[in-house]
């Protein structure tokens, strides 16, 4: 009898452990606000460096997401050690209506590794988005995220290449 309640409390322990990882995944959560009151992680957006920034804007007719390839370098040697630092990307609409901003993993999934983050920017506003690094390297297992705007399919979005 000890034996039995011995190994299903083991049981219980082993998937009680296995099952942590996974909820590790979620914990640390994007964080969308603007500079002064966003934080992500205990870290104020204030208090960090941009990595990234896009212009929603009219080129050649078309209304765009600028630039339309970005490249997050996240190689210890080339970003000269990040120390796991949150990403912050910044966002502006230099249109005269409203614009919206997704960025998400090519896939669509519900799971702990699918991002997507969706943000509608009125005229003017700037807007910033902070990843805690490990919810960016779970959900880019590929190295590629889709930004595109989610208000109107006719406008161009792009890429953003991940260097890990």
């Amino acid at each position: 009898m000890h034996r039995v309640l011995l190994s299903v409390l083991l049981s219980a322990v082993l998937i009680a452990a296995g099952s942590s990882s996974v909820w590790a995944l979620q914990s640390g959560g994007v964080e969308i606000g603007d500079l002064e009151t966003g934080s992500v992680v205990g870290q104020h957006f204030k208090h960090m460096n941009v990595d990234l920034e896009f212009n929603i804007m009219e080129l050649g007719g078309k209304k765009v997401i600028y630039p339309p390839t970005a490249i997050l370098n996240l190689i210890s040697s080339g970003t000269g050690g990040r120390a796991q630092a949150p990403v912050l990307i910044k966002v502006t609409n230099n249109l005269s209506g409203d614009h919206g901003f997704q960025l998400g993993s090519d896939t669509k999934r519900d799971d702990p590794w699918a991002m997507d983050i969706k943000l509608v920017l009125k005229p003017g506003e700037t807007k910033y988005i902070g990843i805690p690094m490990s919810d960016l390297t779970y959900v880019t297992t590929n190295g590629v995220l889709d930004y595109s705007c989610q208000l109107h399919g006719a406008h161009l979005g792009g890429t953003l290449v991940i260097l890990k």
